[in-house]
């Protein structure tokens, strides 16, 4: 497990929903840890990214945490209901509201961390996310994010039209 703050950055987010998995959403997103007596804590930020260009900040950023990380560097981020705009959903353009989870693992040095997701999308309709995916991609130059890979096997997303 990483020293307290070692992982620390911004990160290229790519949430890849199980029904199509080569277009996931793109999210700008900020980990910080902190020390705590039993180990190691991380909290998150995300700003949505357009599904167009997966540059431009759309929408409300939304900071969730902090969350236990284990000794093994295994962690479980329940997080809160969030909206992600239509211009985001590079699947239908809706709005989608859902509740997720993200289990993975934050590994020395931390540069990539990725994992599954659960939970359940709300709106527009009712689906279940259970073989979802995240990937956490380390943005070393703001002016160029990384070309956006969706799961632990580091498999590209469809590139952009």
């Amino acid at each position: 497990m990483p020293e307290a703050g070692a992982p620390d950055g911004d990160f290229f987010f790519s949430l890849s929903a199980y029904l199509n998995p080569q277009a996931p959403i793109i999210f700008l997103s900020t980990l910080t840890t902190e020390a705590r007596d039993d180990g190691l804590s991380i909290s998150l930020s995300f700003q949505a990214l357009e599904a167009a260009d997966r540059k431009t900040p759309t929408g409300t950023p939304v900071d969730v945490g902090p969350y236990e990380v284990s000794a093994d560097g295994q962690f479980t981020a329940e997080l809160p209901t969030i909206v992600v705009p239509g211009n985001a959903n590079p699947i239908s353009g809706s709005e989608l509201e859902a509740t997720i989870t993200l289990s993975g693992a934050l590994c020395a040095p931390a540069d990539f961390v990725c994992g599954d997701v659960t939970g359940t999308v709300t709106r527009p309709l009712s689906l279940n996310l259970k073989g979802s995916t995240f990937a956490m991609q380390r943005i070393t130059d703001p002016d160029s994010y990384p070309a956006p890979v969706i799961n632990c096997d580091k498999e590209p997303a469809r590139p952009l039209p």
